[in-house]
């Protein structure tokens, strides 16, 4: 099928993205904004052929697919209501920010003659590919150990904004730094398969005057007995975004701030290849991708499935911070 008409749910930031992307890749696709009338208006709503209110609105005009990209509480009653309707769906993480009718929307979507995708963005980015390739290459040799880091300084995160009143800060709207950073934990499970096991501490450090977790320090144990550490938080001053891993044969370390994978081996010269891409790239790569899925039938890079996990995984790190035990996912 050709896709003519595509819907946007929510015209925060990452919305703003699609929309901006959407007409540049695909300029003659129709483009109905789903707002809630909330927010203020924006400039970017000249972009679109209709603004309307409601996803029964929206229906009227016989959207083909949707990007759901409003704030993690509303994704799964808004998924089942447009898969119903038998809309294509690329749902932004996290895919939601509890388990309750997670059953129900993968019974509705298994259901329903449509490709549903989460946005988990760095799976398209170059040099988290090639780290991939070089896991399950014999170059590295057995892995031994995962080091994972994320951190950065929230209220940098967009200029111009009351950081305390976005998404990102606020409990009510699926705030916090493991549904804002779990494209970490999406990456784990992509590179090394779904952990076993999880040991977890979460903690409000009180400096930003928030009302959600701003720091997560997890050890995890893959299917493969090896540990791993993670530490995710948004108080750093000086950014980082990396994935050390130790191994038999040296050091292999993706650096998705310098867009860079480092290969130490134990003898021999450290190799360092360095990808020439900006920002929009991985965006656009994710939304050629999902209209290659509903144009040609294709199956999504990441999955309705994929999504479940990390939501599994938030919900396992929360109860082991809880109940101050490993506990099992």
């Amino acid at each position: 099928m050709q896709l003519n008409r595509i819907a946007i749910v929510g015209l925060g930031s990452i919305g703003k993205r699609h929309l901006r992307l959407i007409k540049e890749i695909r300029p003659n696709i129709e483009v109905t904004l789903i707002r809630s009338g909330v927010g203020p208006s924006s400039p970017e709503e000249d972009m679109v052929e209709r603004v309307v209110f409601s996803i029964d609105e929206a229906l009227k005009y016989g959207i083909d697919a949707a990007i759901i990209s409003s704030p993690a509480p509303f994704h799964v009653e808004q998924s089942i209501r447009l898969l119903k309707a038998g809309v294509h769906l690329l749902i932004e993480k996290p895919l939601s920010d509890r388990l309750d009718n997670l059953d129900n929307l993968v019974r509705v979507a298994n259901e329903s003659n449509t490709k549903v995708m989460v946005g988990y963005v760095l799976r398209y980015d170059p040099a988290a590919i090639e780290f991939k390739k070089m896991i399950e290459s014999d170059e590295i040799g057995a892995l031994m150990h995962i080091n994972i880091e994320c951190g950065s300084y929230l209220p940098d995160w967009r200029p111009g904004h009351d950081y305390k009143k976005t998404v990102s800060a606020l409990s009510n709207l699926g705030g916090g730094v493991l549904n804002e950073l779990s494209h970490e934990l999406d990456y784990f499970h992509w590179f090394f398969g779904k952990p076993t096991f999880v040991f977890s501490r979460l903690k409000n450090s009180k400096t930003l005057e928030i009302d959600v977790e701003d720091q997560a320090d997890m050890l995890f144990t893959t299917n493969s007995d090896i540990s791993a550490v993670m530490q995710i938080d948004f108080n750093r001053r000086h950014p980082v975004r990396i994935c050390t891993l130790q191994t038999t044969k040296g050091e292999l370390i993706w650096n998705a701030g310098e867009k860079s994978v480092e290969w130490s081996p134990s003898s021999g010269k450290t190799k360092k290849e360095i990808f020439d891409f900006n920002r929009d790239y991985i965006y656009k790569e994710q939304l050629e991708h999902f209209i290659d899925c509903v144009e040609n039938n294709i199956q999504p890079m990441v999955t309705l499935h994929d999504g479940v996990v990390v939501v599994k995984m938030i919900d396992s790190i929360r109860k082991s911070n809880l109940e101050r035990k490993m506990v099992a996912l």
